[in-house]
């Protein structure tokens, strides 16, 4: 996909909610490349974001405070001129949402919430683009691409229905107010930098490199088969959504690798491209009559904005594990 480069972002102001985070640092970088002025807001600035280990954190504007904050978002929309909001500001951990409802809750939906009334007042932001997911869907099992238009169904975490939430959120301010927002719904997204270690990529890296056993707990039963995306083709995602913000308004549109894989093979195959071995991954939980099934349509995302992924699973895994490999001693 080829993106408009310096002669459109050269001169916007771009603020990023959740900027230290995974997807936050590789979006920072990339509008940094473009020539954009990228300002992050995030309650916290952890030393091991990938942001931070890249040493594009020297090169952004980092403004302390919670996205809940809705007099805060509101004032640095006006006083930075904010042109464009990506918000990824969110809790992504299904355990700490399953813990913590509440928190889960508060984060994801009353955050969104906040920044969508902060741009509806602000003078000067034209633009927005939502991180949602593919966790919109909730928990399906038929072997067919997911189209936007797919209901989203019961899920077995509390992570899905607090996206959903701000999902429609979104969608609904832009219909209500005709604002230029829109959702990307991306699914499991892997790539450097991603320290929530209770996705699958990160962990089965972890659990190599400190030699643990290669023993995945009772959350799956390794039948369970997802597509995943490249960080860089989800960064692409939204980079394009913005520049394409008055086709896509209003709507969402899936981001997706187009190579489901259970998450046994998956396992396996992290294993090989590590240094070659051929590990025998354990799973305890209860075998499923029907294993879950997820990948998504991505034929929206080609034909109204020319995206389409790049990166390969083996490509894209081969250059994770060699990112661990390089900062774990920083992790």
């Amino acid at each position: 996909m080829k993106g408009r480069g310096i002669e459109f972002w050269g001169e916007k102001r771009c603020l990023v909610t959740g900027g230290y985070g995974f997807g936050g640092s590789h979006l920072c970088e990339h509008l940094l490349e473009r020539g954009a002025n990228v300002y992050v807001l995030d309650r916290e600035a952890p030393s091991n974001s990938y942001l931070a280990l890249s040493g594009m954190d020297k090169r952004i504007h980092y403004l302390y405070g919670d996205v809940r904050d809705m007099e805060l978002v509101k004032i640095s929309l006006e006083r930075f001129e904010i042109d464009t909001i990506f918000h990824l500001a969110a809790q992504p951990a299904v355990p700490i949402n399953n813990a913590h409802p509440y928190e889960a809750l508060s984060i994801n939906v009353t955050g969104t919430y906040s920044v969508l009334e902060a741009m509806r007042t602000s003078t000067f932001t034209k633009t927005l683009v939502f991180a949602s997911s593919g966790a919109f869907y909730g928990t399906t099992t038929e072997h067919e691409p997911i189209t936007e238009d797919h209901p989203s169904l019961i899920a077995a975490n509390i992570y899905t229905p607090s996206k959903v939430a701000g999902d429609i959120a979104v969608r609904c301010f832009a219909k209500t107010y005709g604002m230029k927002a829109a959702v990307c719904r991306f699914i499991n997204t892997y790539g450097p930098g991603n320290t929530n270690f209770s996705t699958i990529v990160p962990v089965t890296i972890k659990k190599i490199i400190t030699g643990s056993p290669f023993d995945f707990g009772a959350r799956d039963d390794g039948t369970s088969t997802f597509d995943y995306l490249n960080i860089r083709d989800m960064t692409d995602g939204y980079i394009a959504m913005a520049e394409n913000i008055d086709a896509v308004a209003g709507q969402a549109v899936n981001f997706g690798g187009g190579k489901p894989i259970s998450v046994s093979d998956l396992v396996k195959l992290i294993s090989r491209l590590f240094d070659g071995g051929q590990r025998e991954p354990v799973f305890h939980g209860p075998k499923k009559a029907i294993p879950v099934f997820k990948c998504l349509d991505t034929g929206k995302a080609h034909t109204v904005l020319g995206w389409e992924p790049s990166v390969s699973l083996e490509d894209g895994l081969k250059e994770t594990i060699n990112w661990y490999k390089q900062f774990w001693g920083k992790l």
